[in-house]
């Protein structure tokens, strides 16, 4: 891991972006969708983590060099079929990034189960080595532990990585009143030779 991440400064030019973002319905989304399956048992009680792969998945459809890998050796951009989502893990042995796999093909309730699965098995040391391999774009839930910004390093050879951030209630302006809403801070880090800063914004 330690040689991954000296690889990956030493050999892409960073640049993170930060967007503050309104979660306020999905935060809904996720209450009701919880209320209508109190116990679970038709796997309703999704991690607002699963929606979050779900929006990049689709945000790539109209973004697809962020889905990418630059060949070096050729100076090609080759753009990826498949989204297949790394989910930064922390766990005993350190970082682990398990992949959920064709995530273009998935409700988000499928995504949270594999998510909920993989990250338990990386936390227990059971993933397999085909768990671990083929991602195209990493994200990294870090709000559950208090973070509000970071510079998250790319996971060679992708080219992007998006964290997320704490989730506070915050009073904000909606037209011309003052309500509260469920805000959160989005850092975004890409590869500077292959997008373009104003391609990143838009893509956050």
């Amino acid at each position: 891991i330690a040689k991954k991440m000296v690889q990956s400064l030493a050999t892409i030019p960073h640049v993170t972006h930060f967007e503050e973002i309104d979660v306020t319905a999905v935060m809904d989304l996720k209450k009701q969708l919880k209320a209508m399956d109190p116990d679970n048992k038709r796997g309703m009680n999704v991690s607002v983590a699963a929606f979050f792969v779900k929006a990049i998945q689709i945000a790539l459809k109209d973004f697809p060099i962020f889905n990418a890998k630059l060949d070096e050796e050729k100076e090609v951009i080759r753009l990826e079929k498949n989204v297949n989502i790394g989910i930064a893990t922390d766990s005993d042995e350190g970082l682990i990034v398990p992949v959920i796999s064709h995530v273009e093909q998935r409700n988000v309730r499928d995504i949270a189960h594999d998510m909920k699965d993989k990250i338990t098995r990386a936390k227990t040391n059971k993933l397999k080595g085909s768990d671990l391999t083929g991602g195209t774009f990493t994200i990294s839930n870090v709000g559950p532990l208090g973070s509000i910004a970071a510079t998250p390093i790319i996971n060679h050879p992708e080219v992007a990585l998006m964290a997320f951030h704490k989730t506070k209630k915050t009073p904000v302006v909606v037209g011309n009143d003052i309500v509260i809403r469920s805000m959160m801070n989005v850092s975004m880090s890409f590869d500077h030779r292959v997008a373009d800063g104003a391609t990143a914004v838009m893509f956050t």
